[in-house]
């Protein structure tokens, strides 16, 4: 059984509580969350203690933590956290600064301790399948990929003011997805975006409905389309095109 930590206990945060709460040899010791009556409830539901961030770090029982508070906290907790040998699940971005991102990843390659971003999608039975079958062989050579991406709502304005935008909290799944299908490292890319949804992303200059064209340097192509409303629900869909066939996979909710 190993004691784990989960820092944030949001929309995502809670999801991974549940998980954690569930997983036969874990067990989840301590939630830290600034919001007090969200991490009373979480602790209520998981039996998780209500702890801070020194406390934590310093118990070397907790052998692993899970950071999914606010992005501006992520890249120093995962350094605390790997200064004390622990290892790390971290929700994407690990910071809004490129400079700080790679200041926490030689501290976490320094360390020596296990780490993780949160880009769950290429590990999506759908997914992982259709990856397989594109090692395989089974369509020939990527040419191109098309990947949509629709969130079931808008997010809040308040989380909205602590992320670091729609590109870099949402479609950072896709750019993830594109470069595992892909095979090859975009070198060009054309973003469009607008707002046509939700009135806070406006307000705080940000888009809730994007388009993106990805090309890497042999000509291989990926377009990726975005929106945070999806009236039926959640909806990830891949469609990858190759000299031989085309390969579909979708989870979520599929569109009526």
């Amino acid at each position: 059984m190993m004691d784990v930590c989960l820092f944030g206990v949001g929309l995502i945060g809670r999801v991974h509580a549940g998980n954690l709460a569930r997983h036969p040899r874990v067990r989840l010791r301590y939630i830290v969350d600034p919001n007090r009556e969200a991490a009373a409830k979480v602790a209520a539901d998981t039996g998780a203690e209500i702890s801070d961030t020194d406390t934590v770090m310093n118990d070397p029982s907790v052998k692993m933590v899970f950071i999914a508070s606010a992005t501006r906290t992520h890249a120093e907790l995962a350094m605390a956290a790997a200064a004390k040998g622990k290892a790390i699940f971290c929700e994407k971005p690990i910071d809004l600064d490129l400079k700080r991102t790679d200041e926490c990843l030689a501290a976490v390659e320094k360390a020596g301790v296990p780490f993780q971003i949160g880009f769950n999608r290429r590990f999506d039975p759908s997914f992982r399948a259709l990856k397989e079958r594109l090692v395989g062989g089974e369509i020939g050579a990527v040419e191109q990929v098309i990947i949509t991406s629709r969130d079931p709502e808008p997010e809040t304005e308040e989380a909205l003011a602590g992320g670091g935008g729609v590109f870099r909290e949402m479609t950072i799944h896709d750019f993830d997805m594109a470069r595992n299908l892909l095979g090859e490292e975009p070198v060009e890319l054309f973003a469009t975006g607008s707002s046509l949804v939700a009135p806070q992303y406006s307000k705080l200059g940000d888009y809730d409905t994007a388009m993106f064209i990805l090309r890497t340097a042999s000509g291989r192509q990926c377009h990726i389309n975005n929106s945070v409303r999806a009236a039926y629900g959640y909806d990830q869909r891949i469609e990858v095109h190759g000299a031989d066939g085309m390969l579909q996979a979708a989870t979520g909710c599929r569109p009526r």
